[in-house]
């Protein structure tokens, strides 16, 4: 009787660990070698280890779910549980989230780190995205985005005329124009492609991919014009929050903290190396711009951020956060 009642008790403890154990999906255009790769991997083995197995997260890689673009309606719908979803595509659906995307907001990591660990821009910004079906957990620092292309780049002369991929971002595509280039917005999945093909002559992002992703293959020039920093964030869906306990929404949320906290590092650190990399393994040459005429030809952009009030309110508390003067 005794070892009839330890049985039964042995088989609803599984079965109730069973119930509460879930599996959830992310999608991400990452590979899982690259540095943003490392970060969510961080995150998963955290979450997986602070909630005892309750919450493990399935990460879906180098957009094996499609690209951005075509998994965040999945992700709104609950289809897919959680993504992986940049600044640009962020913009696109709460519009004054794209003031972080703006030319030179950002002039060196400090204060890219003190306005991303900011109360506002957890509790204030970000938190407007929960009425487009999700919630932002954290963020993953990309690096400062420059360009690469198929001939050197000295000036800004040098960029006019020239197709440039970037993403599917109104400001991306306003920030290529005031250079004077042509933006072609692409999945992130067709770039190398497109370069191959000679779609486009060169590409903005981060100059690290040139290694990392093997773009010095098809692209020998890089120019450090280190016009905008991408944000990478990690959203959850609202329908797959609902089925989380409020103690391990407690474990993710920490989790990607400390993984956003740790990208600070060691994002910029491995593309300084992975640019190395590309000059002495791949022949690629990187070299550096006057940015002045760069800022001077993006002040439309600014300007045009001003006339809109919500754009307006998170510029002023986004310079206010890096005491400095917001002069337009």
């Amino acid at each position: 009787m005794k070892s009839r009642i330890l049985i039964t008790a042995l088989l609803a403890a599984v079965l109730s660990f069973s119930a509460q154990a879930r599996t959830y999906k992310l999608a991400t255009n990452t590979p899982a070698d690259s540095p943003t790769g490392l970060v969510i991997k961080q995150f998963v083995d955290a979450v997986k280890t602070g909630t005892d197995n309750r919450v493990n997260i399935r990460v879906y890689w180098n957009g094996a779910l499609g690209g951005q673009t075509q998994y965040i309606s999945q992700v709104q719908s609950g289809v897919i549980d959680m993504g992986m979803l940049n600044s640009g595509m962020l913009e696109n659906l709460q519009p004054a989230i794209g003031v972080i995307n703006l030319p030179y907001v950002f002039r060196d990591l400090e204060e890219y780190h003190k306005v991303m660990s900011s109360d506002y821009m957890h509790n204030e910004l970000l938190a407007t995205t929960q009425k487009n079906g999700f919630e932002v957990l954290g963020y993953i620092s990309n690096g400062f985005r420059s360009l690469h292309a198929s001939k050197p780049i000295y000036s800004i002369e040098d960029i006019r005329g020239l197709k440039i991929r970037t993403m599917a971002s109104d400001t991306y595509i306003s920030m290529l124009q005031a250079m004077g280039a042509i933006p072609v917005p692409l999945e992130f999945t067709e770039t190398y492609g497109a370069l191959q093909q000679g779609m486009v002559d060169g590409a903005e992002g981060s100059l690290a991919g040139l290694w990392e992703i093997k773009f010095g293959e098809v692209t020998k020039y890089g120019v450090r014009s280190e016009q905008t920093r991408l944000t990478d964030f990690i959203v959850l869906s609202q329908r797959a929050m609902k089925t989380i306990t409020d103690d391990d929404m407690a474990v993710l949320r920490t989790a990607m903290h400390a993984a956003s906290e740790h990208s600070i590092t060691l994002i910029d650190a491995t593309h300084k190396q992975s640019e190395k990399l590309a000059e002495e393994k791949m022949g690629v040459v990187i070299t550096d711009i006057d940015k002045a005429p760069l800022i001077e030809a993006m002040k439309p952009l600014w300007r045009d951020a001003m006339q809109d009030p919500d754009k307006r309110e998170a510029l002023e508390r986004i310079f206010a956060i890096e005491d400095r003067e917001l002069d337009v």
